[in-house]
């Protein structure tokens, strides 16, 4: 499989790109690609690029050759909102919500969740899931890159939803949650909310559902960790209105 790469610049026939040393370590050392060995670029704009390496430096330098059209990003688009967790557990709900279909990630501080992070920890927090977004758009095909913000309160959240449906699924729903295959098409976009591993309390189910206008939804009997949550709500969305299936 011809090895794919985000690069934040713009892309251009036959104008060199020089990728940086961690890069050029898993190209060189180990996938030990070589001179004109084939790669395919992508930089978040519709379609990608299919380059070869003319330098091994360092740096390493790839030059495009051939614009392809089209790309894997579903015509669904879907925004998760997720309760911030542990680390482990919100950076794998990064990386498998990314893999099958999500394209803008919001953590939500709430009440059973991890502490609010200082600045500090807020950015390097931020900076590394939006890396494991990255990796995961490079590993599945996506020419679509995924936003990931930095974790805001409830009262930030309202600011930064848009007019698109709001789903959300919650564990304690039960009968009185509605059924997703039974939901009516939310047409191109779709907002979906997971808390954190402790749930979210009735205040932030109440808060959620009158004041930002969510739908209460069930996933069913059993208990998911928030990590299978997300993914399984994304994928869910994405067979029923994207493209999947």
């Amino acid at each position: 499989m011809t090895p794919r790469l985000f690069v934040s610049q713009p892309l251009r026939a036959g104008e060199r790109i020089a990728l940086d040393e961690s890069e050029r370590h898993r190209l060189v050392r180990t996938l030990r690609l070589r001179l004109g060995d084939p790669v395919t670029l992508f930089n978040g704009d519709p379609g990608e690029w299919q380059a070869e390496i003319v330098e091994l430096g360092p740096p390493l330098r790839v030059e495009p050759k051939q614009f392809l059209s089209g790309g894997r990003d579903s015509p669904l688009s879907v925004t998760l909102i997720l309760g911030l967790t542990k680390s482990g557990a919100i950076e794998l709900a990064v990386q498998k919500a990314v893999e099958v279909g999500a394209d803008r990630l919001i953590p939500l501080l709430s009440r059973y969740g991890v502490s609010r992070p200082d600045a500090r920890q807020s950015e390097n927090k931020s900076r590394r899931l939006q890396r494991i977004a990255v990796e995961a758009a490079q590993q599945c095909g996506r020419t679509r890159v995924p936003e990931i913000l930095d974790p805001v309160g409830w009262q930030e959240l309202e600011g930064l939803l848009d007019a698109a449906p709001r789903l959300l699924f919650w564990e304690e729903a039960g009968d009185r949650g509605a059924r997703l295959k039974e939901l009516p098409h939310p047409g191109a976009a779709v907002t979906l909310l997971i808390g954190p591993e402790g749930g979210l309390t009735p205040d932030e189910v109440r808060l959620a559902r009158e004041r930002l206008g969510f739908v209460t939804v069930s996933l069913g009997p059993r208990i998911l960790r928030a990590e299978t949550a997300a993914m399984v709500t994304v994928a869910a969305c994405q067979l029923l209105w994207g493209d999947m299936g």
